[in-house]
């Protein structure tokens, strides 16, 4: 083998535990705001899904972390989601969809895409498809997506800045389709 591919390798391979570093970052972030979705409380109860939601995200994101929200997509107005940081993210994160009446949320993270920009920074991309369940029994849809700057610090990869974009909105109402009786997924 040339002194040269196995530079390379060595480098594709260094890569490539990169990228699975910055996945694990936005994987973890999903599952600290689903920890929120899927334990509401109500104004002054306990809440120890917050405690647990703010662990993780100190997981995925720096304790300077930023975050802004776009509900009208990328020239719309912005927000900044909470005061920063894992904390204040899951106090930001807890308000919404307290405010919104979500009973249960998932937050599934796909199609993660990472642009190095030095060896210890990187930009990146991924989608969401956001399900959020009402407690009248609706269901709110909302793809989304996040941009984010990802910064290693130590060995490990989180997240610097993140914008969330939210694009659309669509509420399913009553939809429940039995796979056993197909004439329930036909809306009448």
């Amino acid at each position: 083998m040339s002194e040269a591919f196995a530079v390379h390798s060595r480098e594709g391979n260094d890569r490539a535990l990169d990228r699975l570093g910055i996945a694990d970052a936005a994987y973890i972030y999903g599952a600290a705001v689903d920890v929120i979705g899927a334990n509401p409380v109500g104004a002054g109860e306990p809440d120890p899904a917050l405690k647990e939601a703010a662990e993780l995200f100190g997981q995925a994101m720096h304790a300077d972390a930023k975050l802004r929200l776009f509900l009208a997509g990328p020239s719309g107005p912005s927000q900044q989601l909470g005061s920063g940081g894992p904390g204040g993210v899951a106090e930001a994160v807890r308000e919404y969809f307290r405010a919104y009446g979500y009973i249960g949320t998932q937050h599934p993270v796909g199609n993660v895409r990472v642009s190095f920009n030095t060896r210890d920074t990187a930009v990146g991309t991924s989608l969401i498809p956001c399900f959020h369940w009402l407690a009248d029994g609706r269901m709110l849809l909302a793809p989304v997506t996040y941009r984010d700057v990802y910064r290693r610090e130590a060995g490990v990869w989180k997240i610097a800045e993140r914008d969330v974009f939210a694009m659309r909105f669509w509420i399913a109402e009553g939809y429940a389709p039995n796979p056993l009786d197909p004439s329930m997924a036909r809306p009448a």
